[in-house]
């Protein structure tokens, strides 16, 4: 894959699930029921998103997501401008930084696949917007893992 190419992907990916999971945030921390993606029993995103398995170390799992998406964008942008650098004895430039967000991208494909799990054996319930981020985690994984094979 082209490399402009892969970092366009990488930077509209991450301004998606910003998006995506900040609505989900903000659902989160909500009084009122969701009408936006719920479905009923099986397809109800209150239900996944305020249940107990929601949070970490009473932390959201949304602003989880917030979070590693800033990562991939800062670093996706960083990389089209060619940032160099040195810190603390080690090269920072875009073969470095397209590393960092494949490894981010695994650890995220790998906790999804958890809560996917949760949904479907704990909660009986699927949350589509979560699946929605999920689908964001496994391109940006495929789109890092192509650049970082040049």
């Amino acid at each position: 894959m082209d490399r402009k190419k892969g970092l366009k992907i990488l930077i509209a990916t991450s301004i998606i699930a910003i998006v995506l999971f900040s609505y989900l945030l903000s659902a989160h921390y909500s009084d009122k029921e969701s009408t936006f993606c719920n479905f009923g029993e099986g397809l109800n995103c209150d239900i996944v998103n305020k249940s107990i398995y929601s949070e970490l170390f009473g932390i959201p799992v949304a602003l989880f997501g917030i979070l590693t998406f800033l990562l991939v964008l800062c670093l996706s942008i960083l990389s089209w401008k060619d940032y160099n650098s040195e810190m603390f004895g080690l090269k920072i430039n875009s073969e470095s930084m397209m590393n960092t967000i494949f490894w981010a991208s695994i650890a995220g494909v790998l906790f999804a696949l958890y809560l996917v799990y949760i949904e479907a054996f704990v909660l009986y319930s699927f949350c589509i917007l979560c699946f929605g981020g999920d689908i964001l985690i496994i391109i940006t994984l495929a789109t890092s893992y192509s650049l970082t094979r040049k």
